[in-house]
């Protein structure tokens, strides 16, 4: 799989204008990667405190075997986790990369574009659970609608492998513009809007495994999905997108946090009745 430098800014650009995608060197430092991993380590321990977890918390065992132990004592607090670590000053310092937001204005065509995180997420994929596993799909209705944005992927914690499922790609299916797809809801299973195989089946399909450091870009009419992890790992993969906010459809979402322990009022109450 081709790679791109971060001085082939031209080269990189017309090849993601040819295929719907391209990947950059080096753009994650290993200072920012292991800031990431050690404050990873510290918040799924102190979930393991939390929630009286009898496990390992051995920093070789942390990010497979604690987290296993983790989601058989109380899925929420591996809910918990992702929510934590979306938020959390290292993984806020990735996200925020100036070659990362450099390269998405430069294949958004619009250097001067104010942008708009959207659903930046340490994704979490476990050995043999394909709950969160999606089919072919485009981002198109999982965002913001009718929004001009590109979308990021890289890994985070350890390379990603055709063994621990890293994201396919439909190359150049990004000329389909929207796909016709299907709305599908499963029980136990996030939404699947599903484009039709006999799209899909006209483009060569790539597994693109990554380095830690490397990100890839691509675009929201791209066709991908997550491979299945059939490894003993689990997967940790940096997975968003970032909105031109100048565009004119573009409206921001708000933000509607919910609490999981005691509301602000009720400690309110607590205190004061």
């Amino acid at each position: 799989m081709k790679r791109f430098s971060k001085k082939d800014e031209e080269e990189a650009k017309l090849f993601f204008n040819n295929n719907g995608f391209v990947i950059i060197k080096d753009v994650f430092n290993e200072e920012f990667l292991n800031d990431f991993k050690l404050e990873a380590e510290n918040i799924i321990k102190a979930h393991v405190i939390k929630g009286e977890v009898d496990c390992d918390i051995d920093s070789i065992n942390i990010f497979d075997s604690t987290m296993e132990s983790l989601e058989q004592k109380n899925h929420d607090l591996i809910a918990s986790i992702y929510d934590t670590l979306f938020q959390c000053p290292s993984f806020l310092r990735i996200v925020s990369n100036k070659d990362l937001t450099h390269f998405s204005r430069l294949l958004l065509g619009n250097m001067d574009a104010p942008l708009y995180g959207y659903t930046n997420r340490c994704r979490i994929d476990p050995p043999r659970d394909e709950r969160r596993t999606y089919g072919w799909h485009q981002e198109v209705f999982y965002t913001v609608p009718k929004g001009h944005y590109i979308q990021t992927w890289a890994p985070l914690i350890r390379n990603t492998t055709m063994q621990n499922g890293t994201i396919e790609v439909a190359v150049g299916s990004h000329k389909e513009e929207i796909a016709n797809q299907t709305w599908n809801e499963e029980n136990g299973r996030a939404t699947q809007i599903l484009i039709d195989k006999n799209i899909i089946n006209k483009y060569e399909q790539k597994a693109v495994e990554m380095k830690l450091g490397e990100l890839l870009l691509f675009s929201g009419y791209l066709a991908h999905r997550s491979g299945i992890n059939t490894s003993k790992e689990h997967r940790y993969s940096l997975v968003g997108m970032y909105h031109d906010v100048s565009t004119k459809e573009f409206l921001t979402p708000s933000i509607d946090f919910q609490y999981r322990g005691m509301t602000p009022k009720e400690f309110y109450d607590h205190k004061f009745s």
